[in-house]
């Protein structure tokens, strides 16, 4: 069994239009654009991934990802799809920095593929499932009815978020403010501020918040400054009881051992599409695991095969406080017909169909051109 080709398809969806209206720190543009990866066998199965970007982070796009993983597919051609290790190390040869997008995108097709061939879900290929379901937050936007929009979350069973900040303390603390007021204790309240906020500013938003009535124990203060600071993160851990999650500055892992070196964070988030692949954001999880840091397994801006893939890494991991793979129902469309994730009562669920048990995909309407 060989790999025969590698397929790319770059595909825009637009975000509903409280999104589009949305006041988080950095820049996010009306439509998401991502990449689907095929991966073909000679003997006719076909595996998905997806990569999925975040252009006002990582600075990553879906053109950087196609000619990323134009480049690296003769390392693939060739080879036996079910010795994904062997594949991602001949990837990493060719491209020791940078591509992660396209490495994810890859990685997951390979997983969903050799998923196929052996007659397993993903998450079998990954220790087996620990769960059979796993809590996921969602995000609602931040704009003028973002309190609404949260309490009608909380009614369709979601009992964690991640709300995003503007990077301007003043409407932030006015925000974070006006949902404390209104969400329910046993509701879980990750405020991310994507680095939009300094040292000095972060302390001052602490403050406000422990001199509440009632100590904010629901709240996670989610990487509130530049995600290269972790002296400043582990200043701020060390200032106050809320839980510190830092996300943004960890890419490798090594990034993430010199988070856990300096004891700067509480919780850590944990992305396949940040981190190049289910293969290698497996390992940060069992290095979280062995220093006892809580991590959530995340997403990033993805549609629904990501948010599959994301799903299958949670529910077999040990103890993810819970899981992110609802990035797919803020966008106007699905490219999923059936198959994939779903969520009930703010909890996610996959089959046990082979690969990700995803059954089929419609990119007629959302697939852009290929770039000459």
């Amino acid at each position: 069994m060989k790999i025969t080709e590698v397929v790319t398809t770059p595909v825009a969806i637009k975000y509903r239009p409280e999104y589009q209206a949305d006041k988080r720190y950095y820049p996010k543009p009306p439509e998401q654009t991502n990449v689907i990866v095929e991966i073909h066998t000679d003997e006719g199965q076909v595996g998905i991934g997806e990569a999925a970007h975040a252009p006002g982070i990582y600075g990553e796009t879906a053109g950087a990802t196609i000619a990323g993983i134009d480049y690296v597919t003769p390392a693939l051609l060739g080879q036996d799809p079910r010795q994904i290790t062997k594949i991602n190390m001949g990837i990493d040869r060719l491209s020791p920095v940078g591509n992660i997008a396209a490495k994810a995108g890859l990685d997951i097709a390979l997983h969903d593929l050799v998923g196929k061939i052996l007659g397993v879900p993903v998450y079998q290929l990954l220790g087996g499932r620990v769960h059979e379901s796993v809590k996921t937050h969602i995000t609602p936007a931040t704009y003028e009815d973002t309190a609404s929009d949260l309490l009608e979350l909380i009614d369709k069973g979601y009992r964690a978020f991640k709300q995003k900040m503007s990077g301007d303390t003043e409407y932030d603390l006015a925000l974070i403010e006006s949902l404390l007021d209104r969400v329910p204790d046993h509701v879980v309240l990750s405020l991310d501020v994507n680095q939009g906020w300094s040292v000095k500013e972060t302390l001052d938003v602490i403050s406000v918040l422990e001199r509440r009535a009632k100590f904010p124990r629901n709240v996670i203060l989610e990487q509130p400054i530049d995600g290269a600071d972790i002296r400043g993160a582990a200043r701020i851990r060390n200032a106050t009881a809320i839980p510190i999650m830092l996300d943004d500055g960890i890419r490798t892992a090594a990034d993430l051992q010199r988070i856990l070196d300096a004891e700067a964070a509480d919780i850590v988030s944990l992305k396949i599409s940040r981190v190049g692949g289910i293969q290698r954001c497996l390992q940060m999880i069992k290095m979280a695991e062995a220093t006892n840091v809580s991590y959530i397994v995340d997403e990033i801006n993805e549609m629904r095969v990501a948010n599959t893939a994301v799903a299958h890494l949670a529910l077999a991991s040990k103890s993810p406080l819970y899981t992110g793979v609802a990035c797919h129902l803020l966008l106007e469309t699905d490219i999923v017909t059936s198959g994939g994730v779903w969520i009930e009562d703010g909890e996610a669920h996959v089959n046990d169909r082979p690969g990700l048990g995803i059954d089929g995909l419609d990119l007629s309407t959302v697939a852009l051109p290929r770039a000459a």
